[in-house]
């Protein structure tokens, strides 16, 4: 049975965006992966695209420059060390080797060593026997992928028919909304070059790019509790992981920029750049001319899985694809970013129920979780854990209720040992 979900407002004011090169920031600060450490040390010089951290998918200068410090960020996602860079003026790149691969393991070793973290999900599905390449980009305003697909299609065909070939994968699905008639022409016409590669139009919902839903409705597999679409052996791509996996076995340039939409209420020129990793968020925000005076809500990636940041000096991760930002909404409701303190009681209208894309009911969760007694069982029963942490419930409750985080603190509880329940 396929797994619908909701139509959020369409807010893509970046669609017909061209990809801009933003210019080379100041100073960047570029993460250190958790399992890696620095490799460089304050006042050593580095050139763009040389290694400056480990870890099984290593960090490189996104800048040339000179190191001035490791410094530990905290980030609303966790705090993590960084290596902080000053931008020099010559921006030379580093004499870079050209990766080589014949099998799947040479493969994942080298998207690993790129610096991609594509790398994780090659690793963790290399016995795939599904390759979806994932172009729905559901969340509002976010256009980033629907640029790669037009803007590189090419980059696109190619990453997708290297890695089915090394990775033995013959059954390829790339999905594209059904409302991108450019994108689905991009596509199909990519498809057309690669064996077993077929183009799927998929409706333009959300949460439609969520692995729950990709593999329950195009690899016809269900995900059971905490599996990952790996565990069904289904491999799942951005379009700009393809493109890039390409440029890297053609260039040898690392995994060093990405691109970001820049959107918002207090965005000028929402704009899709091309932004050098741990780039500041001010510098982003300043180049699409953002008034961040007024600003009531930062969000970095989209407005339904992203996270809400404070700081803009907080750096671009490699996984960030987009930088929004807003006025407090003047009549908070349906949809708004900023969850009322005004909220009221649940009515019992049940669409809470009927947009969560696994059927949980998050009116009981929540009124489970008042409970004195068997709360635990109660839970249990209702299986929070099951959350793919979408919003979607919150975002179509009347009453305005936060019940994203209420499931949150449902999973919270039954994770606590029973002395620390209460």
């Amino acid at each position: 049975m396929k797994i619908w979900g909701i139509f959020l407002d369409r807010d893509k004011n970046t669609e017909k965006s061209i990809t801009i090169a933003l210019p080379t920031p100041e100073r960047v600060y570029v993460p250190v992966p958790h399992d890696g450490e620095a490799e460089v040390k304050a006042g050593q010089w580095v050139l763009a695209g040389s290694r400056i951290s480990s870890g099984m998918v290593p960090s490189h200068a996104s800048v040339s420059g000179k190191v001035e410090e490791i410094k530990r960020i905290d980030d609303p996602a966790g705090s993590y060390d960084a290596v902080v860079i000053k931008a020099d003026a010559e921006q030379k790149q580093a004499a870079v080797k050209m990766p080589r691969a014949d099998d799947r393991d040479s493969f994942i070793s080298a998207v690993c060593a790129s610096g991609c973290t594509a790398g994780f999900k090659l690793a963790a599905a290399r016995d795939a026997d599904i390759l979806i390449i994932n172009g729905t980009e559901s969340e509002q305003y976010v256009t980033s992928e629907y640029r790669c697909i037009l803007d590189d299609s090419q980059l696109i065909t190619a990453g997708i028919a290297l890695t089915s070939r090394l990775m033995g994968i013959e059954n390829i699905i790339v999905a594209v909304p059904n409302d991108l008639p450019e994108a689905i022409s991009a596509m199909e016409k990519a498809a057309g070059e690669v064996k077993g590669c077929t183009v799927s139009k998929v409706r333009p919902d959300y949460p439609g790019g969520s692995d729950l839903v990709l593999v329950n409705n195009l690899a016809e597999r269900k995900l059971r509790a905490g599996e990952t679409a790996a565990d069904q052996k289904v491999l799942i791509l951005m379009p700009s992981e393809a493109a890039f996996i390409a440029s890297y076995f053609e260039t040898g340039v690392p995994f060093i920029k990405r691109r970001v939409t820049v959107d918002g209420d207090l965005v000028k020129t929402p704009c899709v750049v091309e932004a050098p990793v741990g780039t500041p968020l001010s510098e982003l925000l300043a180049f699409a001319d953002a008034n961040v005076d007024p600003a009531e809500k930062l969000v970095v990636g989209g407005m339904m899985t992203g996270r809400s940041v404070t700081d803009t000096e907080l750096p671009l991760g490699k996984n960030d694809d987009a930088v929004l930002i807003f006025m407090k909404p003047i009549d908070p409701g349906k949809g708004s970013l900023k969850i009322s303190d005004a909220k009221t009681n649940c009515i019992k209208c049940g669409r809470c129920m009927r947009a969560c894309p696994i059927s949980l009911m998050p009116m009981r969760i929540e009124k489970a979780l008042h409970k004195k007694k068997n709360r635990k069982a109660e839970l249990a029963r209702l299986r929070p854990e099951l959350c793919i942490r979408c919003g979607a419930c919150t975002y179509v409750c009347p009453a305005k209720r936060d019940l994203n985080r209420v499931i949150e603190r449902a999973n919270e509880l039954l994770d606590r040992k029973e002395s620390e329940e209460e």
